[in-house]
């Protein structure tokens, strides 16, 4: 058919092979090409496998981007990919890695789908009793509370922080997070802990559910599209004898691309 032929480039069309057979002319095209127009005047077309294929609603062809060439076609990735070696698929270039960043000393280079992100994690600023210090480049714990501060030992212990490179549309329900327990050798550990999500932009995607006894779950409940960039809270309370103990947050971010690739 016409609308799958390119005709405006002359790569894109060849002469066809003719052979004397029996007193009558066969013509034939070279693979990838068609022939139009009648036999004795005719021409090969490239044929636009891309348009045929996506027309047809058959296999996907390519990963990303199919590109028709005279007689076939060729797969190509978006910028921070690379094409790999089975010619359709696309895979993630880790500019971390390979050092491609423009990140400053201060900050920590994370790979994105496609990409890079340079974060620089800060602790909150002290507010009463509360306060914190940080205690290596993505945890911060808080200094020791007065005695009669209630408020002060109900603050997060311990905030972390957490990223996570997400493709989009990712298939759900997704685990992407678990938080645990440890006890310090020779201190009673906690006999029960409970889990929440505390803050965040896309609450609604997610919930928090107990893995075992003392371990949390962050499941994806709703697949996310990207590009874009979604933060979540989760806090782990832990009670010994039913008495509250200490709390710690966790705060993700999650990187999501814009490819499901």
């Amino acid at each position: 058919p016409p609308t799958w032929s390119v005709t405006d480039d002359p790569a894109f069309i060849r002469q066809p092979r003719c052979a004397q057979v029996a007193q009558t002319q066969q013509c034939s095209c070279d693979p990838g090409f068609h022939m139009s127009g009648t036999a004795a005047n005719g021409i090969c077309q490239d044929l636009n496998e891309c348009e045929v294929y996506r027309q047809q609603g058959g296999p996907r062809l390519c990963a990303h981007a199919c590109v028709n060439i005279p007689g076939s076609f060729r797969c190509s990735c978006p910028a921070g990919y690379v094409l790999l070696g089975d010619g359709k698929s696309c895979e993630d270039i880790d500019e971390c890695s390979l050092s491609q960043d423009n990140c400053t000393s201060g900050s920590t280079c994370i790979n994105t789908g496609g990409g890079f992100q340079c974060v620089t994690p800060q602790c909150p600023p002290a507010a009463g009793n509360v306060s914190y210090v940080k205690t290596s480049p993505f945890q911060c714990e808080r200094n020791p509370c007065p005695m009669e501060s209630r408020s002060c030992h109900q603050a997060p212990k311990t905030i972390s922080f957490h990223y996570l490179p997400l493709p989009s549309r990712l298939q759900t329900p997704a685990p992407l997070f678990r938080m645990a327990t440890a006890a310090a050798p020779g201190r009673p550990g906690p006999d029960s802990l409970r889990f929440g999500i505390a803050g965040g932009n896309e609450r609604g995607h997610f919930v928090v559910q107990r893995s075992d006894r003392h371990t949390g779950e962050l499941l994806l409940l709703q697949s996310l599209r990207g590009p874009r960039t979604v933060h979540v809270d989760v806090d782990m309370a832990e009670y010994l004898d039913r008495a509250f103990q200490a709390k710690h947050l966790s705060k993700i971010t999650l990187f999501v691309s814009a490819y499901e690739f």
